[in-house]
């Protein structure tokens, strides 16, 4: 009886899986339009392992009981030593050798913004919003400052000045040396947006950044009077959720022009000087765009990569090999787009084609964040662990 239930209940589950490769066959099962696209792995590896700094994560994590703080940015590079966070401790690790240089103490392990590095200083800002300054030579503490709201982005430092921009839509220039806020420019905040905030960026004496309302500023560097506002594109729809427009995507700036991209919204062209619009055609984005050889290349919501001529905004190519990856930013060099997913890979793109050129497979988590420096390439996975590879 045992043996006859047994052959049963094995025919059962033959025909279920017979009848659901027949389906599959036929095309009667649809296939999940949000599932990441398969790969194809038929591409040469352009990465070899220089050195790696591995993450042992506990069996037991007790971490996940407890406050849940999470940066977009865990390390940042600056003249070929890498600058990691690690919990309370900043760790400087040699780019080229990966031996670890120098150990900072932090102030506090409830860092939210990442780590920005520049001009002999590193920045910081925890959970409650207090912005840290320490010399990074010596890793002293020069000066904190309690904001009313929290950073995401990458802090802008220049020879004189640190620029920040808070969630709630709220731009400062700093005095690099003491922390005395310069100037600050309030934007009107939107009723709803999504959590992130762009990176000001500094050309010719001019900040450019976008808003959570869908709007680019430039703003004078030494005095944070503001030159023009611009939308960055249209309202598309009649509901808080349809009016999202987050511009949280950094601008580039090229000669006279200045470029930006926003969430819900479009790719749009400024003149630096007076603000009017030379283009703006539908793209939605929350990733930094490149520039490249005359094209703009972005990422969309979609994770479809796409090549805009600079010139017209017209679409020159797209990828929609790398749909619902889990894709990191993309980084620029020589030519090529490089960029991370959630199962490990990095990718290596032609710039001007969107042509695959190389797939490497690492033993990295979910990767977070890519970065290149001279002939290296450094991922950072989930889990905190770094690996620094030379391109081939």
């Amino acid at each position: 009886m045992k043996n006859l239930y047994l052959i049963t209940v094995i025919f059962l589950l033959s025909s279920c899986q017979t009848l659901s490769s027949i389906q599959e066959t036929l095309g009667f099962v649809e296939e999940d339009p949000n599932a990441p696209v398969k790969l194809d792995e038929n591409y040469e590896s352009f990465l070899d392992i220089g050195w790696q700094k591995k993450i042992e994560k506990p069996l037991l994590d007790l971490s996940f009981f407890g406050e849940n703080i999470e940066s977009n940015i865990f390390f940042d590079i600056n003249a070929g030593t890498i600058y990691n966070l690690n919990e309370k401790q900043l760790e400087l690790i040699d780019a080229d050798t990966g031996q670890l240089s120098e150990v900072f103490e932090l102030e506090t392990d409830r860092i939210i913004s990442g780590v920005s590095v520049g001009y002999n200083s590193f920045f910081y800002v925890d959970a409650d919003g207090i912005v840290y300054a320490h010399d990074a030579n010596s890793g002293d503490l020069k000066w904190k400052k309690e904001l009313e709201d929290v950073v995401l982005s990458k802090i802008l430092i220049t020879s004189t000045q640190a620029f920040l921009q808070t969630s709630s839509d709220v731009l400062y220039g700093m005095d690099l040396q003491t922390g005395e806020t310069k100037w600050q420019k309030q934007a009107q905040a939107p009723l709803l947006s999504i959590r992130g905030t762009a990176s000001p960026i500094i050309y010719e004496g001019l900040i450019f950044t976008s808003f959570s309302n869908g709007r680019l500023a430039a703003v004078r560097a030494v005095d944070g009077i503001q030159l023009w506002e611009k939308p960055i594109s249209r309202l598309k729809g009649s509901t808080e959720l349809e009016k999202l427009m987050d511009g949280d995507s950094n601008a580039i700036t090229i000669n006279e022009e200045v470029f930006v991209a926003n969430y819900n919204g479009s790719l749009t062209r400024f003149n630096i000087r007076s603000g009017d619009k030379v283009f703006s055609v539908d793209h939605s984005t929350s990733k930094p765009i490149l520039f490249n050889k005359g094209k703009i290349l972005s990422i969309n919501t979609d994770e479809e990569i796409i090549g805009f001529n600079a010139t017209n905004g017209t679409e020159t190519w797209r990828s929609q090999k790398f749909k619902n990856r889990g894709l990191t930013n993309l980084i620029l060099n020589d030519d090529k787009i490089y960029f991370g997913d959630f199962e490990g890979y990095i990718h290596e793109l032609d710039a001007d084609t969107g042509m695959i050129t190389g797939l490497t497979k690492t033993n990295l988590k979910s990767i977070s964040q890519v970065a290149v420096f001279s002939d290296k390439l450094f991922a950072q996975d989930i889990e905190g662990s770094i690996v620094g590879f030379n391109l081939k």
